[in-house]
């Protein structure tokens, strides 16, 4: 009787090595559920940020498109100019509150779309814009300019497209292809007044005629 009292008060090692495994293969499981939790979070917070970049660069290219004015900067005689993968162009700026003109420069450097800026167009050669990173991994860039048909390159830097495509292609390789109407040479830019002789009027140039004497009245024969 005592011995069966005995051998239930302790657990054999084959029991033990039993419920160590089922811990083992309990905790491994429990591991991997919240490591998975976890790499689906950091995925969804990396998308979530990459769809904000997206859309922040979207509506400031369609922003800058759509207010393409035919202006180039102080003694510079392009209004639009590509080179490569860069393009400069002059749009209005609202930001601040009081609308006013500003160029704008679009590149591609080290996988980022940039967005530089001279707040004042007509700043000094030696003035650097502000350069604002848009959108971050980005693997390659293309324009196309549309005039009459589409263009692969725009040579006619004293004009501007009457629209806009720009394809990106994403390092985890996703496309986006967008497409802005601009404007075109619309609003050209006022030039500058000339000093002209005035034309004379037509009260200058007709001497006055003498005007009719009305007749006296009865009452004053």
């Amino acid at each position: 009787m005592s011995k069966h009292i005995q051998r239930q008060q302790g657990f054999t090692l084959l029991e033990i090595m039993i419920a160590l495994t089922i811990f083992a293969v309990i905790s491994t499981l429990a591991w991997q559920i919240l490591d998975g939790a976890m790499r689906t979070s950091n995925a969804t917070d990396v998308a979530a940020t990459q769809l904000n970049q997206l859309q922040r660069a979207y509506n400031l290219l369609e922003r800058d498109f759509f207010q393409l004015q035919a202006r180039a900067p102080r003694n510079e005689p392009d209004v639009f100019i590509q080179h490569d993968d860069a393009l400069e162009l002059t749009t209005l700026n609202g930001v601040s509150g009081q609308v006013q003109l500003e160029r704008v420069r679009w590149r591609l450097e080290d996988k980022k779309l940039w967005r530089d800026i001279w707040p004042v167009i007509d700043s000094p050669a030696d003035v650097k814009p502000e350069e604002v990173p848009i959108l971050s991994d980005v693997k390659e860039m293309t324009w196309r300019f549309w005039k009459e048909g589409w263009q692969n390159k725009w040579t006619d830097t004293a004009h501007q497209p009457d629209g806009v495509e720009l394809l990106l292609t994403m390092e985890n390789g996703d496309t986006w292809r967008w497409v802005f109407t601009t404007p075109g040479d619309m609003p050209v830019a006022p030039a500058a007044p000339t000093e002209q002789t005035p034309a004379p009027s037509r009260d200058a140039a007709t001497p006055a005629q003498p005007q009719p004497v009305p007749a006296p009245s009865g009452e004053n024969k």
